[in-house]
């Protein structure tokens, strides 16, 4: 029996010339709030009210969006991101891929909770930060333009969670496309581009890197995403509800959403006609 709890959307890119499929995992938003035995009081009690709020705002959120929710979802974010780690452990992708707010806040408890979850899950994974994290968080995710390769494209982490990308950053990712290997960016926050900027202006300002009026570096990432011919495909999250864009035609950004309420987007990369 399917788990109730989940709910999977699946995807398909196609590169000319990949040889081999091969399926990820993409989950954003787990906002975890965690204490331990290490935890002092204070924290402790101040992650059991994160935990609390959630479980009310992830139903809101899903509502908005007319999203699947019951009582499945009616568990702490601790809960919820376990059973999407355990159901990713079965199907074994070939990454994890984690857009950022993995954690409700940098707490102590939290940090060493998640990263001992992604030590023990045991496959391969990248991970960004989201704005309610940090640059790095050791275990989990570094700061810096990252990758993972595999020969006929690269999957590349990039860190938006300013609302903004750093020279160092955006340099890095020029010089990457300029290998002509294509590339699938996940980031944090979704961008309002030439092609999909009235449907992500509907969101809200503050849920986009919005190419017309974001600093001179976010105009730059999203400039480089519209016209970077190496870029196929941009994965975030941020919104707390699932989104399948255009940046420009044929080039999609997807937003996944809430990994509080179970959604997992499931992306296979094979090679084919464009």
């Amino acid at each position: 029996m399917a788990d109730p709890f989940l709910w999977i959307v699946d995807n398909e890119l196609v590169i000319p010339g990949v040889r081999d499929a091969r399926t990820f995992l993409h989950v954003s938003d787990a906002h975890l709030c965690v204490s331990d035995e290490g935890s002092a009081p204070a924290e402790a009690a101040e992650a059991a009210g994160w935990d609390a709020r959630w479980m009310k705002t992830k139903e809101e959120f899903a509502r908005h969006f007319g999203e699947p929710f019951g009582e499945a979802q009616r568990v702490s974010t601790r809960e919820a991101f376990d059973r999407i780690l355990a159901w990713a452990r079965e199907e074994g992708p070939e990454a994890l891929l984690l857009s950022g707010d993995n954690l409700e806040r940098m707490h102590p408890a939290g940090e060493r909770y998640l990263s001992r979850r992604l030590r023990e899950y045991g496959g391969p994974f990248l991970c960004v930060p989201g704005n309610h994290e940090a640059e790095a968080c050791p275990g989990a995710w570094e700061s810096g333009v990252r990758t993972l390769e595999y020969g006929d494209f690269r999957i590349v982490a990039v860190d938006d969670r300013l609302m903004t990308v750093s020279d160092e950053a955006l340099d890095r990712l020029a010089a990457l496309a300029a290998e002509g290997l294509p590339m699938i960016l996940v980031c944090h926050v979704p961008v309002a581009a030439s092609g999909n900027r009235e449907k992500m202006r509907r969101f809200g300002g503050y849920f986009a890197i919005d190419g017309e009026t974001a600093d001179g570096n976010g105009r730059r990432f999203v400039r480089f995403l519209e016209e970077a011919d190496a870029v196929r495909m941009v994965l975030c999250g941020h919104i707390h509800g699932y989104s399948d864009t255009e940046i420009v035609p044929g080039k999609r950004q997807i937003t996944a959403s809430q990994g509080m309420i179970g959604f997992v987007h499931r992306l296979t990369v094979r090679g084919g006609a464009a």
